[in-house]
């Protein structure tokens, strides 16, 4: 990144960064949106600044942070269609795992994504490891090890918070 990249960036950050917030939230009719759209945008400037030299960072952060927030707005309305069309609700996620304890879904959360996928599968949705196997594209015994490793760690953590809770 160039030197006057940086402080264009410093000076959007000091001076302009709460206003742009408020117009991308303005702008899109989703404040709670906004400020994470603006950050996403100042990373992509950080991460792969423009090609051409932007005279005025407030304004390109706030058309990308707009596109942005905009691109979410529609992927919500995809899923809520898609649910809709299914018969279910977005709140059934909650009544879904309303019957598992607190703890368990907390150390549940805390496994590494291969291990809580496995064990989501196996454990919630009652699918065998053949199933999950062919799912995944991985052998019946890499299921079988994640799921040992889900149940290790599973039992440690639920074990730590009734020594601890």
């Amino acid at each position: 990144m160039t030197e006057r990249t940086q402080v264009d960036l410093d000076t959007f950050i000091a001076r302009e960064y709460p206003k742009v917030v408020a117009a991308v939230g303005l702008i899109t009719g989703n404040r709670q949106d906004a400020a994470d759209a603006v950050q996403d945008a100042i990373v992509g400037f950080l991460a792969k600044p423009p090609a051409r030299e932007i005279t005025n960072v407030a304004a390109w952060i706030t058309v990308v942070a707009t596109n942005r927030a905009r691109d979410l707005q529609r992927s919500r309305g995809a899923e809520s269609r898609a649910y809709a069309k299914v018969g279910t609700s977005d709140g059934s996620y909650d009544s879904a795992l309303a019957g598992l304890d607190v703890d368990v879904l907390d150390a549940i959360n805390k496994l590494p994504v291969q291990q809580k996928q496995v064990c989501v599968l196996h454990y919630l949705l009652d699918q065998s490891v053949e199933t999950i196997a062919e799912g995944l594209g991985v052998s019946e015994g890499t299921i079988k090890t994640q799921l040992f490793r889900a149940r290790k760690a599973l039992a440690a953590r639920v074990r730590k918070e009734d020594h601890h809770g």
